[in-house]
């Protein structure tokens, strides 16, 4: 995940509007603290391996065993490392450079190989689930998909101007969405391939994500509402009501009823509210948590939902989300 969606992410979130205004808020679960020697801007979960990445400030990047806080391995500092995704299985890193090259390695360091992708920086990063693809993000410009083992590019996917501001992979791995700068959510199969798009948005959206069943897509943005669009055809499902904030992330939980999202209120940009959602309901449960801390997020060993906070330059802390 990039600094952008770790700012913004990879991951995870929303508001609260129809939260029961006597319900107190959900306690998050603290896994451990670990000591940093620069501000995390980015943490990519290495899915249920228990692993976890971190893109420091200033470019160095660190391995993390999750929730011991042991230190795996550790990289030195490099200002053109620009973002991070770890693959699933845990044996390999993605790390994006501001020249337009994707660098791929083992999770303990040793290259493998590099992607030269193009000549802008690399903003965002996302493996498959089953670590066999890679989307890749330049600034302002269409995401492309390439295959890990070969090096191989699939596919530069679609855009009428601008780039792709949130993508996600289905949980089998067959699909891939994207909400775009240019107001669509489209959707590909694995091959780069246009199956479906949704075109009825006059502003950006900003988060999307599967949910656990690949069966539907949510998206939420500028239009401060969430929208559940059927993921073989585009079509929507179902609109929740219109919440006070923009909608920043989403991230629907494995357990197939939940929903992870941050809200960031528009004017001062200074309040994050961070929900649980009960999908079937549309009840949701504000988060004791900070969300502009949130640094990353995603599923664990286990399949626990986990949030990542940079709580000062020198402290990270791994949260249990409730599912």
């Amino acid at each position: 995940m990039s600094r952008r969606a770790g700012k913004l992410l990879l991951v995870t979130i929303l508001a609260v509007m129809t939260a029961h205004a006597g319900d107190a808020p959900l306690e998050l679960q603290k896994l451990v603290t670990i000591t940093t020697l620069a501000h995390i801007d980015t943490v990519s979960l290495c899915g249920t391996s228990g692993l976890a990445a971190g893109l420091a400030h200033g470019g160095a990047v660190s391995v993390w065993r999750v929730p011991s806080g042991e230190m795996v391995s550790s990289r030195a500092a490099d200002g053109r490392i620009s973002s991070l995704a770890c693959s699933p299985d845990g044996k390999w890193m993605a790390l994006g450079n501001a020249n337009g090259s994707v660098a791929i390695s083992e999770v303990a360091g040793k290259a493998s190989k590099t992607l030269a992708v193009t000549d802008r920086s690399i903003t965002s990063l996302m493996f498959s689930p089953d670590g066999s693809l890679l989307a890749v993000s330049p600034h302002e410009a269409p995401v492309q998909l390439w295959n890990v083992a070969t090096g191989e590019w699939i596919a530069t996917l679609q855009t009428e101007f601008s780039g792709t501001i949130s993508t996600d992979f289905s949980p089998d791995s067959s699909w891939f969405a994207t909400a775009d700068a240019d107001t669509r959510i489209r959707i590909y199969d694995r091959n780069g391939k246009l199956r479906a798009k949704y075109t009825d948005l006059l502003l950006e959206p900003f988060a999307i994500s599967f949910t656990a069943d690949g069966k539907q897509v949510i998206f939420g943005g500028a239009d401060c509402t969430l929208t559940f669009l059927d993921a073989s055809s585009g079509q929507v499902v179902r609109h929740w009501p219109k919440q006070a904030d923009p909608i920043f992330m989403v991230a629907a939980l494995p357990n197939g009823v939940s929903l992870l999202s941050l809200q960031i209120d528009a004017e001062t940009l200074g309040k994050f509210t961070t929900t649980v959602w009960d999908i079937p309901s549309g009840k949701a449960r504000k988060l004791a948590i900070d969300g502009s801390h949130i640094v990353g997020g995603g599923n664990g060993a286990g399949g626990k939902p986990l949030l990542f906070t940079a709580d000062s330059d020198t402290a990270l802390t791994a949260w249990a989300v409730p599912n």
